[in-house]
């Protein structure tokens, strides 16, 4: 494990959260296990993973009720950790190994999959398996992805029975959905290879959340609860952000998918395309915030650093950044880009 001598490491992964204090802060993590609580510039906290085991994943929520989140965070090192709101690790534990496969921790999520109203955690792993873990850190139920790596995942309730079930991204070409207990809810599909942004939501105003998934072919597809396709668009190159928002205030959820094309796109629910922007370099990452009741969508565009679009998809302003911008968050009026030269970059947003 360990680092690279003259080496910069990388920013793995990047999260907000609402940490000690109750103010929301930036969460930072890299390949040197090194993980980072960030607000205005200044670091709150700092932890670092046994043998500085690298980072692949955070996510932040509430999982023991205490009113502020816990950091989630995967590693290598087949490593599931929580952080309190001040940085001390709760608890760390080992998933279980599978056919001898290291099961470090790919993607890691909250999912509320016993419908108590409060989230358990939920990690997909490299050895094939997806597993649910409580506040505790008490393993919940495993399942096997047979027979490829966790990628991307996300929980929605997808049966109206208020308790969550997962989309279980892999780099395979098959969607998996686990349901609430970890039994196979559906596998199927033909896509991919690899799924690379994944969302639910009720884009079509059926009343139930569908199934959105992207691939490293540069694939849409969007699939209803038991796995049919209900429709699909190409997108030119990998997709790596997937989210849904109203744009334009008429109640109905759009989709918007960032790619390595060069372009963010807006797709209606039924998967008629909106709008397509086009930016100077592979976007990475996406997100939405609000600027005086204005919806504003912001891209990290690569070598182009950060970008900030209308509802409608016009260029508001573009800010370079120190390296390849890959992955952003935003908080209040900024936002916080990681490049590929380890750094951190903000910007107070227009």
């Amino acid at each position: 494990m360990g680092t690279r001598p003259g080496v910069l490491p990388q920013i793995r992964a990047l999260t907000t959260g609402k940490l000690a204090g109750g103010k929301q802060c930036v969460v930072a993590a890299s390949d040197s296990g090194a993980i980072e609580a960030v607000s205005d510039g200044t670091t709150l906290w700092s932890f670092s993973t046994d043998q500085r085991a690298a980072v692949n994943c955070l996510a932040c929520a509430d999982v023991n009720g205490d009113g502020v989140d816990e950091v989630l965070y995967g590693a290598d090192g087949e490593r599931l950790g929580l952080l309190s709101a001040d940085g001390t690790e709760l608890w760390h534990v080992h998933p279980p190994a599978y056919r001898g496969i290291p099961a470090d921790v790919i993607t890691v999520f909250p999912a509320d999959v016993d419908g108590d109203g409060r989230p358990e955690i939920i990690c997909g792993c490299k050895d094939w398996l997806y597993c649910a873990y409580d506040a505790a850190g008490k393993l919940l139920w495993k399942h096997v992805i047979y027979a490829h790596s966790a990628t991307v995942g996300c929980a929605a309730d997808l049966d109206g029975d208020k308790r969550d079930e997962v989309v279980a991204g892999n780099a395979y070409y098959s969607l998996n959905l686990i349901a609430h207990d970890g039994a196979k809810l559906f596998e199927g599909g033909r896509l991919g290879p690899e799924q690379t942004a994944v969302a639910a939501a009720d884009v079509n105003g059926d009343g139930k959340p569908e199934v959105l998934i992207g691939t490293d072919l540069g694939e849409l597809l969007c699939f209803d609860a038991t796995g049919k396709v209900l429709w699909e668009a190409n997108v030119g190159d990998k997709t790596t952000r997937l989210l849904t928002v109203d744009l334009n205030a008429d109640g109905k959820p759009k989709v918007l998918c960032a790619a390595e094309s060069a372009n963010v796109f807006a797709f209606d629910g039924t998967g008629k395309q909106l709008w397509r922007t086009a930016l100077p370099d592979g976007v990475g990452d996406l997100a939405v915030r609000q600027a005086g009741g204005v919806l504003q969508l912001v891209a990290a565009a690569g070598s182009a650093g950060v970008a900030v679009l209308s509802a409608s998809g016009e260029v508001l302003a573009l800010a370079p950044t120190p390296g390849r911008a890959h992955a952003l968050v935003v908080t209040g009026t900024q936002t916080a880009a990681a490049t590929d030269r380890g750094a951190l970059a903000a910007f107070t947003l227009p």
